[in-house]
């Protein structure tokens, strides 16, 4: 025997081996877990040791191996769950994303396990009666049966995690829930469940929470399209459209929630009347607000929103009714109290544009108008000092009527 054929039969021998030492691993994994004392750390340790066969090149391409390893998370994630029930303090973190590694390595291992059985031509066999593809499978059934008996400890454990604030976690349990009742393609696996729609929404939620604005609408969207039509699927959509700037959107949502809740909610019937001021659409927003003021009598906004829309319509002395019917119902309404002080200020300005009197004469006819717009100035500008509208009122209020030190004092905030 030559050198060069001692070599190669040394490499040959390494490389089995190596094959050995690999599925040793797998066996010795089985092994570890068939005892009736495992414990989660014990768990833990065995898949500690078996993890080298996921990676490598000789283990990894087999359905058993990742059959395996979805075995001991749902396994653990029983343990986990015995705990529980005598009592003993868990890691729900832990718990959780057994549950979910467990999901990743049973895809892992269908995938893997599913062949195709071709005809005599090479090409896929059809099954005459599902009319679907005929496949070999070793696994599979196991898998299956595994993971659909944890199925409803998913949308479990999705909310478990999201109350321990591992939104990332949350969102992966919520949406694996949701992707096998809806793999209604397979018939080894569930049929959409009525519950589906609300766990969409969830998943929202978290993805809200992980500052996926987007992921969050398309979420929010597909829970209301799925049946979950309750209020807070449109509320939280609106606050991710609003965050994103996508106005057209929100106007959208907003119609679909007033159409469904009405004005039970003023929320939505402000943002479809903002909308239609913004379009210079006052007989809409006019008849929306009407409509709304019947239901609230009492919400100061609608008040000051109707007087806005009058004063486009016709002037502000056609609205000053509805701005100081807005402070009347709340005092502290920085907008109402700005625009019942406009009044007065307009009015004075006014006055002295069509007035034919001068100097101190004017001064006596105007001069009580602007003291009349003042208190309601400096209470919107408490309220709302960044109001540069109203900061340019009082400088000329003050400077008009002398007021020094007010004028300093407005100005020395700038």
């Amino acid at each position: 025997m030559n050198k060069k054929t001692i070599i190669v039969l040394a490499c040959i021998s390494l490389i089995s081996l190596s094959l050995s030492a690999q599925h040793s691993l797998i066996a010795q994994a089985k092994k570890d877990i068939s005892g009736l004392t495992m414990t989660v750390d014990s768990y833990n340790k065995a898949f500690n040791r078996f993890k080298p066969a996921l990676t490598n090149e000789e283990t990894s391409g087999r359905a058993e191996t990742w059959a395996l390893a979805n075995r001991i998370k749902v396994e653990q994630y029983d343990k986990f769950m015995d705990n529980r029930r005598v009592g003993k303090k868990i890691d729900v973190k832990a718990m959780g994303h057994a549950l979910i590694d467990a999901y990743d390595y049973g895809i892992k291992a269908l995938e893997l396990d599913t062949v195709p059985i071709l005809d005599k031509k090479g090409q896929p066999s059809i099954d005459k009666k599902t009319k679907r593809p005929k496949v070999k499978t070793k696994y599979s059934k196991e898998i299956i049966s595994r993971m659909l008996e944890h199925h409803d400890n998913y949308r479990i454990v999705g909310s478990e995690l999201y109350n321990v604030k591992d939104w990332d976690g949350a969102y992966k349990a919520w949406d694996y829930y949701c992707q096998m009742a809806a793999r209604i393609d397979n018939p080894r696996w569930l049929k959409p469940d009525s519950i589906v729609a609300e766990v969409r929404y969830y998943q929202g939620i978290a993805a809200w929470q992980r500052a996926d604005t987007i992921d969050a609408v398309r979420l929010f969207s597909i829970a209301r399209h799925s049946g979950y039509n309750r209020k807070e699927a449109y509320d939280y959509a609106l606050v991710c459209l609003s965050d994103l700037g996508n106005e057209e959107e929100v106007v959208k949502l907003a119609w679909d929630a007033f159409l469904k809740f009405g004005t039970s909610d003023p929320q939505y019937i402000r943002i479809l009347i903002n909308d239609y001021i913004n379009r210079e659409d006052y007989s809409g927003a006019n008849d929306l607000i009407d409509e709304a003021i019947e239901v609230s009598p009492a919400d100061d906004e609608l008040f000051n929103l109707k007087g806005l829309v009058i004063e486009n319509q016709q002037n502000i002395f056609e609205a000053f009714p509805y701005y100081q019917r807005c402070i009347e119902l709340n005092d502290s309404n920085a907008a109402g109290q700005f625009n019942v002080g406009r009044y007065f200020y307009n009015k004075a300005m006014e006055t002295r544009q069509n007035s034919n009197l001068y100097g101190k004469k004017l001064a006596n006819l105007v001069n009580p108008m602007y003291r009349e717009a003042l208190p309601y100035f400096e209470k919107s500008y408490a309220l709302n000092p960044d109001n540069v509208e109203l900061v340019n009122a009082l400088r000329d209020i003050y400077y008009k009527l002398g007021e020094a030190d007010k004028l300093q004092a407005i100005e020395s905030a700038r």
